[in-house]
């Protein structure tokens, strides 16, 4: 009985959980992967759009021998990847935005932005 009890209450939070709020995933698992390059210290894409409320992740292609990075202004803190020498390729994931528009540009080149859009 007990244990007919305990999958009955699961079942209801599970329903009750599942409807109504954004969606989510594991710290650190992203819900969605954009592209992002850089070359002639530029980014060559300069707008993007994610979910917001999610983790996403960015793929950064630094195509430059100069270094790199991505970082999001007036993100969540510490929304910025790490800056690396290419030509070479990096994985930033980012915690959830909330609804809006936001700055991201390069900590090296200051010259280098873009926005992001989370919708």
């Amino acid at each position: 009985m007990r244990a007919l009890l305990t999958a009955a209450v699961a079942a209801v939070l599970v329903i009750a959980c599942a409807g109504g709020g954004p969606a989510t995933t594991p710290a650190g698992t992203p819900a969605v992967t954009v592209q992002l390059s850089a070359a002639n210290s530029a980014f060559e894409e300069t707008s993007l759009t994610v979910p917001a409320g999610v983790t996403f992740a960015i793929d950064f292609d630094n195509k430059d021998s100069a270094p790199h990075n991505v970082a999001i202004v007036g993100g969540p803190a510490g929304a910025k990847g790490e800056i690396f020498g290419g030509p070479g390729e990096r994985v930033y994931v980012f915690p959830a935005l909330s609804a809006g528009t936001y700055v991201f540009h390069c900590d090296v080149h200051p010259n280098m932005t873009g926005t992001i859009q989370a919708t």
